[in-house]
């Protein structure tokens, strides 16, 4: 019996029709070599993305407190007081605490959490109100400055 033209194939066809194993594998290293180099910088881009989430936090905030002292004697020394039911960011990634609350001032801290907490350079953020009329902004370490540009966007 004899097959038709149309099914009968040459030699040279049979062995192009696929990927032969050594192009798989070079193939998927490459791929292994850009997923390794692009995780990093997309994880810190995230990182740095997530810190919209303290800042914000921090002004409205700030902005509470001023609502606050303006009917009171002193600023707010709890977070319930400004009306925040919970300790926690809008987004999740932060935990906000007020800090040295007095009648001149005011220290407003966001530290990471979660995934956030790799962001080691910025740990804390802080948002300070000094003498009722300096705004500090300030992140990490450096309780007087912002040396890892924390809070540029």
């Amino acid at each position: 019996m004899k097959m038709p033209a149309s099914c009968q194939t040459t030699g040279a066809a049979a062995q192009s029709s696929g990927w032969t194993l050594s192009e798989l594998l070079v193939s998927l290293a490459l791929v292994a070599v850009l997923a390794a180099v692009a995780l990093p910088a997309f994880q810190g881009q995230q990182r740095q993305a997530r810190r919209s989430d303290a800042q914000s936090a921090l002004q409205q905030l700030q902005l509470a407190q001023a609502r606050w002292r303006g009917t009171q004697s002193s600023h707010a020394s709890d977070l319930a007081n400004l009306g925040w039911a919970s300790d926690l960011s809008p987004g999740g990634h932060y935990r906000l605490a007020i800090e040295d609350a007095s009648r001149e001032g005011y220290s407003l801290i966001a530290t990471p959490i979660g995934a956030q907490a790799r962001d080691s350079a910025c740990a804390p953020m802080r948002l300070q109100l000094r003498h009722m009329a300096t705004v500090v902004l300030s992140s990490g370490a450096d309780l007087a400055g912002d040396p890892g540009r924390c809070w540029r966007q």
